[in-house]
């Protein structure tokens, strides 16, 4: 009995043999496993590495594009391509800034001599600079400079990554030298007649569309407004509404009376006249088929409702409400004879690689949360109001991205409701936020 029992005991046990057999094979899966998790990690430190290339990439171009645009004048320039480039400007305060390659390999901006890190680490800055006539050749001369390219090559940290060169272009604005614009001079925000802009925390900024959607917290400032009239008062801000760039009195008339800031309100840029009026041109229904036929009945959506529109049409009306949706697939044209209305979270939506160009013979009225294109590129988007009197208005939190022509009637934006696009009207009025994208035009 002993016997069987210390043999029972000895076949629970591991050998020796047993052991080495068992730390042999773990250290051959481990051995196997070391590649797998080093790889995994050199992947992700190089796209960790790749995101923050890119966010200093993005905060660099949007520096160079808010602050260089809007250069009062350059003052010196490093050579064409030159690796560790630099170039001079003044500011409208008259303050000499900066932007070099520091000894640290970092982009710095500031006042001559307290120039900071802005981005990096970068191997090369390069510029190169033209006079706006010829973008071929090259120039140093500083005081004929209205065009400059700059191409920054980011320094990727990761073991196995690579470094990245960006590129961008940046045009000084017309307008930023000098008293008067050229006749080429296209804002943002063109009226006719007047400005009446006003409420807390109001604005009217700028942003590219091609370089993603509009960041609140860091509002360009190149937004342009200007006004053809030349009477007193033409353009007037109140509390502390904000023009976060310029804005233009019509030609002949005084920026000193024709333009009013009134509280804590304030105009960014400069204030000018213009030399000559913007073209806000009248406009006229299509012509053809289906627009010169029989006008359709209403297009209503309600509830939860999807609709789509995949070809011109002329009809009465557009209703949308209660979260509906009416989408646009293709490129289409509509003439609405009447108006075109959408409240309660009701959305147009308009599909990638398509597009929508409007006219409306009544109004437009945009309320409670209701979005027009609210994720695509204003330029997707072409509201043109035909009739006299015609208004735009939009309110209650809504949200458009457009480019809006209302020739022979108001703009209003109100509650705060956000436009983002271009306007071109005979007058705006309201307390709503405009971002101007200046990558769209009319």
């Amino acid at each position: 009995m002993q016997k069987k029992m210390n043999n029972a005991e000895g076949a629970k046990a591991l050998t020796l043999v047993e052991m080495v057999i068992a730390m042999a094979v773990m250290a051959v899966i481990f051995t196997a496993m070391v590649p797998v998790l080093a790889g995994v990690r050199n992947h992700w430190d190089t796209w960790e590495a790749n995101g923050e290339v890119v966010q200093n990439a993005r905060v660099l171009t949007d520096h160079l594009h808010r602050t260089l645009a809007t250069a009062a004048r350059i003052t010196d320039v490093s050579p064409p391509w030159q690796d560790h480039g630099f170039i001079e400007f003044t500011v409208r305060d008259g303050t000499v800034c900066r932007y070099d390659l520091g000894p640290n390999g970092y982009v710095r901006f500031g006042p001559t001599g307290e120039a900071g890190e802005l981005a990096g680490p970068v191997r090369r800055f390069c510029l190169a600079c033209y006079d706006g006539e010829d973008f071929t050749t090259a120039t140093v001369e500083a005081s004929s400079i209205r065009f400059v390219t700059v191409e920054t090559t980011f320094a990727n940290p990761a073991r196995l990554g690579s470094d990245k060169t960006f590129a961008t272009r940046v045009y000084i604005r017309p307008g930023s030298f000098g008293q008067e614009t050229p006749d080429t001079f296209e804002p943002g925000v063109a009226l006719r007649d007047s400005v009446a802009w006003g409420g807390k925390d109001i604005c009217i900024d700028s942003y590219r569309s091609s370089q993603g959607p509009y960041d609140s917290t860091q509002p360009g400032a190149e937004a342009v407004v200007s006004v053809n009239a030349t009477t007193s008062q033409a353009i007037t801000l109140w509390s502390s509404a904000i023009i976060r760039g310029d804005a233009y009195v019509g030609p002949g008339g005084d920026p000193q009376t024709g333009i009013a800031t009134w509280g804590l309100s304030e105009i960014t840029g400069r204030r000018a006249s213009l030399s000559s009026p913007v073209d806000i041109p009248v406009l006229s229904a299509p012509t053809g088929l289906p627009f010169s036929g029989v006008c359709n009945g209403p297009v209503e959506v309600t509830g939860q409702q999807t609709r789509t529109i995949d070809s011109d049409r002329y009809v009465e009306s557009i209703s949308m409400g209660g979260h509906s949706v009416l989408v646009i697939d293709g490129h289409v044209t509509l003439l609405v004879k009447g108006t075109l209305r959408a409240n309660s979270h009701a959305e147009l939506r308009i599909l990638p690689d398509s597009s929508a160009t409007i006219y409306v013979g009544d109004g437009v009225e945009i309320s409670a949360h209701s979005r027009l294109n609210s994720a695509g590129d204003p330029s997707q988007l072409r509201i043109n109001l035909i009739g006299v009197g015609a208004s735009f208005q939009i309110s209650t939190q809504a949200v458009a991205h457009a480019v809006l022509q209302n020739p022979r009637g108001s703009v209003g934006i109100w509650s705060q409701a956000e436009f983002f696009g271009k306007i071109k009207a005979a007058g705006l009025e309201g307390g709503g936020r405009i971002h101007v994208d200046l990558d769209c035009d009319f």
